[in-house]
């Protein structure tokens, strides 16, 4: 059974193997900042004296810098944007505003983006996960909840079935420590297999280890909590960046207070709400706490007996519609007990387009 280092320390060839992102500059505490946000995207955050050089192609040279501007500025013209292989560059900065010489400077230098810390903390998660995530790796979909009871842990069971029934490895998270539980959800069977508990710190090198350890319902893998187990967003995010570089999907029902940690590692992120003003209302200023999360997000809207349809909820919401579906009978068991309508039939079409739109897997 799985169970990684717990001292936080690793191996040194898993330290080794990580993805190595490169820092140039000498603000101390923008630097801790950044190395936490790269932590979570599953690397490591190296200085440049400790690279040697400036970066490049070569093995062991990292394909992003992110630095203060006056560190990005000190490096070699080598480093510059208009050579095919050079690396991404990202700015960070303290400061509410950049004036127009910085602006200059950036076009010069070929800086990508330019972030503000800790405001723009989720654009910082975005980029990182853009940059480090493996091509060819799984199909990482978050599913959440607009609102509390909308059906998410539901619907979230629902779509690693249709993955699982189709022949993709599939594993499916329980994120949500307020939750029910997803293994008390599908009827899963009392097992000795792996859980939150014996997942100490993990590694990207981790994911087929940690996969094949965990019980298997109908086909999928279900990494859940015991009793008081259940992670933190930093717990989440690391296991992400673990399966993330294996072959087939990653389902994990998140909380909603952990959509901020796992945005970095995730493909798409599917809000489900029901349609109702409430919900509805909940549900913005659930979008308005999670910075970057727009850019892939779809709603999944639960039908109601109200006034509202699922294209308001979209309208109101500003976000594209992917499917909408009535509620289940409370006595179907989500994974177990499949129907030809309703909410499987919606998870299937979901998958089938999902995965062929991706462009992580084959």
């Amino acid at each position: 059974m799985f169970r990684a280092e717990a001292d936080g320390s690793g191996s040194p060839a898993r330290a080794e193997a990580a993805p190595r992102i490169l820092w140039c500059g000498d603000d101390d505490a923008l630097r801790g900042l950044v190395g936490d946000h790269v932590a979570a995207a599953g690397g490591i955050l190296a200085p440049q004296t400790e690279v040697g050089g400036p970066p490049g192609p070569e093995a062991g040279r990292p394909a992003l810098v992110i630095g203060t501007l006056p560190g990005l500025a000190r490096l070699s013209p080598a480093a510059a944007r208009s050579r095919q292989d050079a690396p991404m560059l990202i700015a960070v900065t303290g400061d509410a505003s950049v004036g127009e010489e910085d602006w200059r400077l950036c076009l010069r230098l070929g800086v990508e983006s330019v972030v503000r810390l800790p405001q723009e903390s989720g654009q910082l998660l975005d980029l990182l996960g853009q940059a480090l995530r493996p091509r060819g790796g799984a199909l990482v979909l978050g599913v959440v909840g607009g609102c509390g009871g909308a059906g998410a842990s539901s619907l979230a069971a629902r779509l690693a079935g249709a993955w699982s029934r189709g022949g993709t490895p599939t594993v499916l998270v329980d994120a949500d420590p307020l939750g029910g539980g997803l293994d008390l959800l599908v009827e899963a069977p009392a097992s000795r297999g792996g859980a939150w508990e014996d997942v100490g710190r993990l590694d990207v090198q981790d994911g087929a280890q940690l996969r094949e350890g965990l019980p298997v319902v109908d086909g999928v893998h279900l990494l859940t909590a015991r009793a008081g187990g259940a992670p933190s967003p930093e717990r989440t995010a690391a296991a992400l960046a673990a399966l993330a570089p294996l072959d087939g999907v990653v389902v994990v029902d998140l909380a909603a207070g952990h959509v901020p940690a796992a945005l970095a590692h995730l493909d798409r992120l599917a809000l489900v709400v029901p349609a109702a003003e409430h919900a509805v209302r909940a549900a913005a200023r659930r979008l308005a706490g999670w910075d970057g999360a727009r850019g892939r997000c779809e709603l999944v809207v639960r039908r109601s007996r109200g006034t509202l349809r699922p294209g308001d909820v979209s309208a109101d919401l500003g976000l594209p519609l992917a499917g909408h579906f009535a509620d289940s009978s409370p006595q179907l068991v989500p994974l177990l007990d499949v129907r030809r309508r309703g909410a499987d039939r919606l998870c299937a079409q979901l998958a089938r387009r999902w995965q062929e739109a991706s462009r992580w897997t084959s």
